[in-house]
């Protein structure tokens, strides 16, 4: 009896801490988009000039693994004052992660306590353009990204109640996703 309840507080106790280890930590794209925003709402634009060199490499990444005009769209918004272009780039910056983290979503889909974190990051981006998007985008997008978080499965407790992943079902409402955040 002893060994059972020590084994189900080890599994309890080693899912937080995957869960809280893997959702923690900053994300440097919300970073500084905020702080970028910030400095174009006060016109200090070589503030954000500066706060964009100080995240070049994350928004090459982004550049280079989803959209190919990113860097170079956000740099010369910045260079030009356009504060609407910035706020545009700033927020496909934000569609890109969404991209990156639906994917590994994907990647991770037959582990559920990834894929989970994944999709909650996911979540996390969505709510931060959803603003930023018109209705019929909108709803479309948040209904995906549900679809998909339902897709993931779920392993139940001890197997009871599990729901296994539907990797089709998550592919085809990953590209509803994929198309909505490259029409930005």
């Amino acid at each position: 009896m002893k060994f059972l309840l020590l084994l189900i507080a080890a599994f309890i106790a080693s899912t937080l801490n995957a869960y809280s280890y893997a959702a923690a930590g900053k994300e440097p794209t919300i970073d500084a988009k905020e702080a970028i925003t910030r400095a174009v709402n006060g016109d200090d634009f070589k503030m954000a000039e500066t706060v964009f060199k100080e995240y070049e490499q994350t928004y090459r990444y982004l550049n280079d693994e989803f959209n190919t005009l990113l860097f170079e769209g956000l740099k010369t918004s910045i260079l030009k004052h356009d504060k609407k272009q910035i706020v545009r780039w700033l927020d496909i910056s934000i569609a890109c992660e969404i991209q990156r983290r639906i994917q590994g979503g994907l990647e991770n889909i037959k582990e559920f306590n990834v894929a989970k974190v994944m999709l909650a990051k996911v979540d996390k981006f969505y709510k931060i353009l959803s603003v930023s998007l018109d209705k019929e985008k909108n709803e479309t997008l948040k209904a995906a990204i549900k679809k998909c978080a339902d897709s993931i499965g779920n392993p139940g407790l001890f197997g009871v109640g599990a729901k296994p992943a539907d990797e089709q079902e998550y592919k085809k409402n990953q590209q509803v996703i994929v198309n909505i955040l490259k029409s930005i």
